[in-house]
């Protein structure tokens, strides 16, 4: 449900797909990329694991025909150097193709998606009922019933694979140790293969249902929908010309609480304030407009032109413009500079009359 009681039947815009996207709500699965991950590294296991080995044998190989017969920690050292360097290309390729699968696992979900406001502190992240909610809300219910789902499978598809070469498996004993781990080597990647299908068709599924929940959480109500596409549909010169005319409206409302003030208090140039008092009608003055600066001086020249007076307190007018809002009743603790005010205004009106 909606505020105001409206329910969220509507797709969502593309507008505010765009926006749900600038704060990073895009629909991702972190196990679609792990199976992508799995299933490049199965793949080129093989080739990195048999340069790793031919360059590890031939550092290895080096190593000892060129060094001495003297067996000392500095040679072992050595010989061990030798060995294990020709092995870092293979390393070094093993997480390269992880990282860039991985990275291009991402990119194929939701694109190049750079999303600052996902990044910045939220309260609402540290909030514990929050944190409550999505401990037991759907979306968790839904990957503790995957990892469970997974913790079967997985094991499920091992335990059969085993079975399955149980008989080949016994054998090894009596096979060279090159055939034995041939042997063992075919039987893991049958069942590395069959795991990482297997994790693959999962990750759709998650995909799926990851997606449906980021389209549930950006459904619109009815107003909503209508109001964006007003938004929409509202063209620049159309805006320009409501703000044109929203100004027009302040500036006609301000010059007419103007007109209606007893007195204008400035400090004397920054800021504004038009103070209005009826005994008969309010217990105490009201503040009918306020500006700075520029909005300042145009009720400056408005009391000017209506012969509103004008009074310069530098303190009263910077304490009524921060503390009140036009409409607002002056506060009790500004009321007597206030009236002092006032009285100084209706004892000018007198003495001008005599």
């Amino acid at each position: 449900m909606a505020e105001g009681g409206q329910e969220r039947t509507e797709q969502p815009t593309d507008r505010r797909k765009r926006e749900a996207r600038k704060k990073g709500t895009v629909t991702k699965s972190m196990d679609l990329v792990g199976a992508l991950v799995w299933l490049a590294l199965l793949i080129a296991i093989p080739a990195i694991f048999r340069m790793g080995y031919l360059g590890f044998i031939e550092g290895f190989r080096a190593a000892v025909t060129t060094s001495s017969t003297e067996i000392s920690f500095a040679g072992i050292q050595r010989v061990a150097k030798s060995a294990l360097f020709p092995v870092l290309p293979a390393l070094a390729t093993l997480m390269s193709v992880a990282m860039v699968i991985g990275v291009a696992g991402n990119v194929a979900q939701v694109g190049f998606a750079f999303s600052p406001e996902a990044m910045k502190p939220s309260f609402q992240k540290l909030n514990p009922m929050n944190g409550f909610k999505r401990l037991f809300g759907k979306p968790a219910l839904f990957d503790a019933f995957k990892g469970i789902v997974k913790l079967f499978l997985f094991s499920f598809l091992v335990w059969t694979s085993l079975l399955a070469h149980w008989e080949r498996l016994g054998m090894i004993w009596s096979l060279t140790p090159a055939a034995s781990f041939s042997v063992i080597g075919e039987v893991a990647r049958t069942i590395c293969l069959r795991i990482g299908i297997a994790w693959l068709a999962l990750a759709a599924v998650d995909y799926m249902f990851q997606r449906q929940q980021v389209l549930k959480q950006l459904k619109m109500t009815k107003e909503e929908v209508k109001q964006e596409y007003k938004d929409s549909e509202t063209s620049p010169e159309l805006k320009g010309a409501m703000a044109r005319r929203r100004r027009q409206i302040m500036k006609m409302r301000t010059s007419e609480a103007v007109r209606s003030a007893d007195v204008i208090i400035t400090n004397p140039t920054h800021f504004a304030v038009a103070i209005q008092y009826q005994a008969n009608k309010h217990h105490a003055p009201i503040v009918v407009a306020k500006g700075v600066d520029h909005l300042a001086l145009k009720i400056r020249e408005m009391a000017t032109q209506s012969k509103v007076p004008i009074v310069e307190n530098v303190p009263l007018a910077r304490a009524l413009y921060k503390k009140c809002e036009i409409g607002d009743f002056v506060p009790r603790e500004l009321f007597a500079g206030v009236a002092e005010v006032l009285a100084y205004v209706y004892r000018s009106v007198k003495k001008a009359r005599r």
